[in-house]
């Protein structure tokens, strides 16, 4: 009854095909409409979970001292020490000033004696505070501290600043503006060109493969339509659902493109080989539903839960793109249901049988591949032996990255400037000390509350402290240096009275006033004052130091000072890839449990499962180890192929098995079986894992390494499973098949 069912609703698709094109096109036009509210979401939370412990001491930050962001603007000056050298600075410093968004600058022209260069002790002190800021040490590189408003409403969006301040930037010799806030609005500018250049390069290169493929235009339509259509639905779905497209989500479009041309592919082989053996289009066109049905459905499911399977992550990016990733996979069956009937009829409209072509050669070359494998099997196992060993070793070497600026092409213009920063200056990573203000001292009345001397020469002797114990800590800087260098250094400072402090820092913040309130400032949650203290440290470090560094920091302050929170886009960024790569093999893990259980229920014999499976498991974890082994380190797009390739790797095995096991029921030996499935459903094999390898390899081109990582690995990925597939898997399936045919004497 159900088979029945079943073949009747395809008679209706094929008899109301011009419907459901009609249907289609309705549907495409409404989803473009809506989709087009599609947003990127720039914060730097959406990166973590809500609930993540790191955020908290970064919340602070921000209701405390947030109102802005720490930009460097910097520039190469032989002149810098002479009054012309003074002059350009003021210049620079006037030009940012006018930039929207910009609130603040602080320049070597602001600090007091900052242009006296000949012997004057308070200009020497104080240049020795802003060192590394507004100035190299040996003069000849300058520096503008810019603080700039935080995105908000009737506030300019920190695209319009940053790009108003690299115009200024630009025209001063090798001119650089880096800081945390660059790097992220610099990603995601990046990102959003890559979404737009790799899904029209993506589309254009899969249809070319095709095109190559079945030698005619014609059988274009069906899987440009089909992926267009996807797309619109995604973005649609994804605007009707609230979501919003974060850092790893410029793949959207290239990937439901290689998803949805994959399981057209399959489709269009098969439509293909009926043809040929005689069929009518109603009849081919019947019959290739009927029988790809199932393991279309089953393979679009597979691509979907290997990319759900990142939703086990708690990185931010990580999960949002498992979540897209599985809605656009899945909305690939619906176009395919509307647009296969009426698209297929109307791309043969010759409407008589293709005689063979010279692409049956392909199925000739892939038996004898079959052959060979049949006649090898020791050396095939211990190959794959080998194989797996080194990988398992290799893995055990990886090392992730959390040097930011890797994730841009080593030529990229933001390399360069942050190139020239940690040259010149010592270290381009800004964050965040932040350290609370005793009670005895934080009246919750006084504003600002009175502090004494010992609290300032507590702060000023722990900078001097965690800079001699932590050598990759470049510079420290806090409102205590600026009141020392005001009084005579840390001696003045130790001896200096209330009412002379509190002139000192009325004369501070009468000159720097943003800069005075970005270093000493109240929660407004619950009124606590608190001391901000700004680190310096190279960006370029490895994974490692830069995690020793932030520990041992936050070790030193809470020693003195226990209530210290250290925190800042540099500690988040840190911590972001770190988190990437602990949850990796939690998805691939979940991601194979998951697989699995759908092909138990679609192949409904374990064994064949099994050895259906085995080899698309091990494409990933031989990349793994060979990217151990070259010393390769694991960002963000490398750290998330591994659950992602097992679900669409599969996708040609459960062809393979599922049209094996129609042709066993169909009197056929396993031999026999195993040899028109590998001509058959091996050439489709062929097409997809093409069309998905250059598909995905136009991620090679992206600005973004993340994105160039994830492109190249899920293509080589696709590769190793297409060999496993069709040498491996009809072994496996010899094995566990072959005996119980000859057992129950099926012949060919």
């Amino acid at each position: 009854m159900t088979g029945f069912s079943h073949r009747r609703w395809i008679k209706r698709m094929i008899r109301h095909r011009y419907w459901l094109l009609g249907f289609a096109a309705v549907l495409g036009i409404a989803a473009a409409f809506t989709g087009r509210g599609l947003r990127l979401d720039r914060s730097i939370e959406s990166m973590f979970a809500p609930d993540d412990p790191l955020l908290v001491p970064y919340h602070r930050l921000q209701r405390t001292f947030g109102e802005y962001e720490v930009v460097l603007a910097m520039y190469a000056d032989k002149e810098l020490a002479t009054p012309k050298g003074i002059e350009r600075v003021k210049s620079v410093q006037e030009q940012l000033n006018k930039v929207p968004g910009v609130a603040a600058t602080v320049s070597l022209h602001d600090v007091p004696g900052g242009t006296t260069f000949e012997a004057s002790e308070l200009g020497d002190r104080y240049r020795e505070v802003f060192s590394g800021y507004t100035h190299n040490e040996e003069l000849t590189a300058a520096g503008v501290i810019c603080l700039i408003e935080r995105p908000g409403p009737e506030k300019p969006s920190r695209r319009v600043t940053l790009r108003g301040m690299r115009e200024v930037v630009a025209e001063l010799p090798r001119g650089a503006l880096v800081g945390e806030p660059v790097l992220i609005e610099e990603a995601f500018d990046l990102l959003e060109q890559d979404g737009r250049r790799l899904n029209t390069w993506c589309t254009l290169l899969v249809m070319l493969t095709i095109l190559a493929c079945f030698r005619s235009p014609i059988w274009l339509l069906l899987p440009l339509a089909v992926v267009q259509l996807t797309l619109a639905l995604t973005d649609a779905v994804l605007v009707l659902s609230g979501l919003e497209l974060s850092m790893v989500s410029s793949m959207l479009g290239a990937i439901v493109t290689v998803v949805g041309v994959a399981s057209v592919v399959h489709v269009l082989v098969h439509y293909l080989d009926e043809r040929r053996d005689g069929h009518g289009r109603r009849r081919a066109l019947f019959n290739t539903i009927d029988q790809l049905a199932a393991p279309v459905s089953i393979a679009i499911f597979t691509d979907a839960a290997g990319f759900a399977a990142l939703m086990v992550s708690k990185v931010g990016p990580v999960h949002d793109f498992g979540l897209m990733m599985a809605i656009g996979s899945l909305l690939v069956l619906p176009s395919c249901i509307l647009l296969t009937p009426g698209l297929v009829w109307m791309s043969d409209y010759q409407q008589k049988p293709q005689t063979p072509s010279d692409e049956l050669a392909l199925g000739r070359w892939l038996n004898v591949l079959l052959n060979w494998s049949s006649t090898h099997i020791r050396w095939l196992a211990a190959g794959a032996v080998v194989l797996v060993a080194v990988s398992m070793w290799g893995s055990n070497r990886l090392v992730h990255e959390t040097d930011f600026t890797k994730n841009f092409r080593a030529d990229s213009e933001i390399n360069r400037a942050y190139g020239f920063v940690e040259s010149e200056f010592g270290g381009a990573g800004v964050w965040d000390l932040m350290i609370p203000v005793p009670e005895e001292n934080d009246a919750r009345t006084a504003k600002p509350p009175k502090i004494d001397a010992r609290l300032y020469v507590q702060v000023l002797n722990l900078e001097g402290e965690l800079q001699s114990q932590t050598p990759e800590l470049s510079k420290a800087i806090s409102l205590s240096d600026t009141l020392a260098a005001g009084v005579g250094g840390a001696s003045g400072l130790a001896s200096t009275g209330d009412f002379a402090l509190r002139m000192g820092l009325g004369a501070a913040r009468a000159r720097m006033p943003q800069f005075v309130d970005a270093l000493f400032q109240d929660d407004p949650q619950d009124g606590r004052w608190w001391l901000h203290v700004l680190l310096r440290a190279p960006e370029q470090l490895s994974a490692d130091e830069k995690a020793s560094m932030i520990e041992e920091v936050r070790t030193i302050t809470q020693e003195k000072f226990p209530d210290a929170e250290v925190t800042g886009y540099y500690v988040l960024m840190t911590r972001l890839i770190e988190s990437v790569l602990a949850d990796q093999w939690k998805a691939f893990i979940v991601a194979t449990i998951v697989v699995l259980a759908m092909m138990i229920v679609a192949i409904r014999d374990i064994r064949l499962t099994a050895v259906t499976m085995f080899p698309n498991i091990f494409p990933s974890l031989i990349l793994f180890g060979v990217m151990g082994i070259l010393g390769l380190k694991v960002n963000m797009g490398a750290a998330m192929i591994a659950a992602v390739s097992i679900g669409m790797s599969v996708d040609s095995s459960i062809h393979y098995t599922m049209f094996y096991q129609r042709l066993r029921r169909e009197g056929l030996s396993c031999n026999a079986a195993l040899a028109k499935s590998q001509s058959s459903v091996g050439r489709a094999a062929v097409y997809s894992t093409l069309a998905l390898t250059v598909g995905f390899a136009t991620l090679g081109v992206s600005d973004f390494v993340p994105t160039i990582y994830f492109g190249v690995l899920v293509s080589l990925s696709m590769i190793g499973g297409l060999i496993g597939n069709l040498l491996i898997l009809p072994v496996l399936i010899r094995l566990v098949d072959g005996d119980q045919a000859a057992a129950e004497g099926v012949g060919a």
